[in-house]
C-alpha cells in the first residue's frame, strides 16, 4: 500500500513537470504561464544553443531530451503559427507518449461553455469569452479578447492587446498582431496576417496580409511565408 502511494506521488510530480521547446523570449512568456499552473520546467530544448542556462534551468538537445524525457509533458514556445505546426508534428512523431498540456495563466477569464485545445497558452490578463472555441496550439498573448461565440482554428496567434467583438471566426494559423481591433462577426481566413493597430471590419480571404484602419489587403501570401521579425 506504501509503495503504491509513493508510485502515484511519483506519477503526480512528473505530470506537473514540463520541457518547453525554443528559448526566445516567448519561451520566458510561456515559463511564467506554465510556473503560474503550478508546473516546473525541467529543461529548455533548442539543438544550436545547448549547454546554456535560462533562469537556471539546462538548455538540451532533441536528442538529449529524447533520452532523458521520452514521456514529457512539452510547450512549444515558438510564436510563428507554421512552425509551431510543423516543430509539432515533428515531436508527435518523435516522442509518441508526450502530452501537450493546455497552459492558462491564473489571471485570465475563461467564458461558461468555452472549450480550449492541447497545447494552447493563454496568457496572464486575456479574456475568452462565453461558448467560444479555441483550437490546438494557439496563443492568446497578453491582454489579448475574443468575446461571446468566437472560434480561433489550432495553431492560430493573437498578439498582446489585440481585441476581438462577438462571434468573431480567426482561421488555421492565422496571426492578429498587436493592438488590431476585430469588429464582430468577422471571419479571417486561414493563413492570414492582420497587421499592428488595424481595424478590421469585414472579411480576410485566405492567404491574405492586411492592415490599415479600416483594414485592408495589401497582399497575397503562402503558407509559412516569415511574419515576425
Amino acid at each position: 500500500m506504501f509503495a503504491a502511494l509513493i508510485l502515484l506521488l511519483r506519477i503526480y510530480k512528473m505530470k506537473k513537470k514540463i520541457v518547453i521547446i525554443g528559448i526566445g523570449g516567448h519561451a520566458i512568456s510561456v515559463t511564467n504561464v506554465a510556473i503560474s499552473c503550478g508546473m516546473s520546467i525541467i529543461a529548455y530544448v533548442d539543438d544550436n544553443k545547448a549547454d546554456m542556462r535560462i533562469l537556471g534551468i539546462p538548455v538540451i538537445t532533441k536528442q538529449q531530451c529524447l533520452t532523458a524525457y521520452p514521456n514529457a509533458n512539452f510547450a512549444i514556445a515558438i510564436g510563428d503559427n507554421s512552425v509551431r505546426e510543423r516543430v509539432y508534428n515533428e515531436y508527435l512523431l518523435e516522442f509518441p507518449n508526450s502530452s501537450f498540456p493546455t497552459l492558462i495563466h491564473r489571471s485570465s477569464v475563461i467564458g461558461v461553455g468555452t472549450v480550449i485545445g492541447n497545447g494552447t497558452v493563454v496568457m496572464p490578463l486575456s479574456h475568452i469569452g462565453p461558448n467560444s472555441s479555441v483550437g490546438d496550439f494557439c496563443i492568446l498573448n497578453t491582454k489579448s479578447s475574443i468575446d461571446h461565440n468566437c472560434s480561433m482554428k489550432s495553431f492560430s496567434s493573437l498578439a498582446p492587446g489585440v481585441v476581438c467583438g462577438g462571434n468573431v471566426k480567426v482561421g488555421l494559423r492565422s496571426a492578429v498582431s498587436i493592438g488590431a481591433v476585430v469588429k464582430h462577426g468577422i471571419v479571417l481566413g486561414d493563413d492570414v496576417v492582420v497587421g499592428a493597430n488595424s481595424y478590421v471590419n469585414k472579411l480576410i480571404e485566405d492567404n491574405v496580409v492586411a492592415y490599415g484602419t479600416p483594414c485592408k489587403k495589401v497582399r497575397t501570401r503562402n503558407k509559412g511565408d516569415v511574419y515576425l521579425a
